[in-house]
């Protein structure tokens, strides 16, 4: 038995869970939210996770499942999917496991698009092609159980600009975890509720509300069909609005609750 983990807003690690999750036998997939609203002792011999990078580290939200997560895997892997450098992602991630009683057997980076840069459509889709063969060949060695820890490292971006480049600096300077909903442009439809996986979001009188255990993802701001979502003083103009091709909403709804 196996579980993968996931924390995933635009689709881009839903979709690597899902590629690596082909080649195990009986292997679910659960959020991170999930875990987290009703933790339990994890019995599979396999467990994966899988996360993106968040301004050269682990997202916020991440290094408390881990904080939180029980279980005594034989074989465990990490991959992060990134816009352009790990960081220190996967050193977090080995050293939080470490400190839970798990050894991090296996552990890779992927370059897929960014969702929090808007980037143009040509890199993207060059991304993408890349990113297909690479994933394939994680999903391969994770199902063949091999080890490899190579990638459990601070890159020299970290090294050099720390903590002045992380994630806590962004947010404080862009504020976007201050989502605010354009009233003339919602229509109700509920996606943004449907495509959070910490249920940050309810629908009040039609119109979504937004509570104080929000992951940053930026799921709600991609998928609204409407752009009628704003995060602080983070905008981006439609054309550079992101969700992964290969997820569709009916993917993010089933793998978010």
């Amino acid at each position: 038995m196996a579980v993968i983990f996931y924390l995933s807003g635009s689709g881009n690690s839903l979709y690597a869970a899902q590629q690596i999750a082909e080649k195990l036998e009986e292997c679910r997939l659960e959020t991170i939210g999930s875990y987290l609203r009703k933790p339990y002792t994890v019995e599979d011999e396999i467990v994966g996770i899988v996360s993106p990078v968040y301004c050269f580290a682990l997202p916020p939200m991440m290094a408390q499942f881990l904080a939180k997560l029980n279980a005594k895997p034989n074989y465990c892997f990490g991959v992060v999917t990134m816009g352009g450098n790990q960081g220190r992602a996967l050193k977090q991630m080995s050293e939080a496991l470490s400190a839970k009683g798990v050894a991090l057997n296996y552990a890779q980076t992927v370059i897929m698009p960014d969702n929090f840069f808007g980037i143009p459509l040509e890199k993207r889709i060059e991304q993408l092609k890349v990113a297909e063969p690479t994933i394939a060949k994680f999903a391969q060695d994770i199902a063949q159980a091999k080890e490899d820890l190579g990638s459990v490292k601070e890159a020299m971006l970290w090294k050099l600009f720390g903590t002045s480049a992380s994630w806590w600096y962004l947010k404080n300077r862009l504020n976007f975890e201050k989502l605010t909903v354009d009233a003339n442009k919602c229509v109700g439809c509920g996606i943004c509720a449907d495509v959070c996986q910490m249920e940050n979001i309810k629908m009040v009188d039609g119109k979504p509300t937004f509570g104080n255990n929000c992951a940053s993802c930026l799921g709600c701001f991609h998928w609204c069909p409407q752009s009628a979502i704003s995060a602080g003083k983070l905008t981006l103009d439609n054309s550079k609005r992101y969700v992964n091709p290969n997820i569709n909403l009916e993917m993010m709804k089933g793998e978010q609750k």
